[in-house]
């Protein structure tokens, strides 16, 4: 649930960013423990499910954040 409301919280703010940018922005501000890689991304992933992000249809890598 750390991840998910941090991602959230990071793509409502910016919208639309490339996989890379998020999950750097996501690894630095979960400090309650370390995030691994892998599971942000099951994590972002589930939020494409939920249709809380999508793919933009151009550019795999980039996300974009559904209101």
């Amino acid at each position: 649930m750390v991840v998910d409301a941090n991602v959230v919280r990071i793509m409502k703010a910016r919208k639309v960013m490339l996989y890379q940018d998020l999950l750097k922005d996501v690894m630095m501000q979960i400090t309650l423990f370390k995030a691994q890689p892998k599971d942000v991304k099951v994590r972002i992933e589930s939020l494409i499910e939920r249709e809380y992000l999508e793919r933009d249809p151009e550019n795999k890598s980039k996300f974009i954040y559904k209101p």
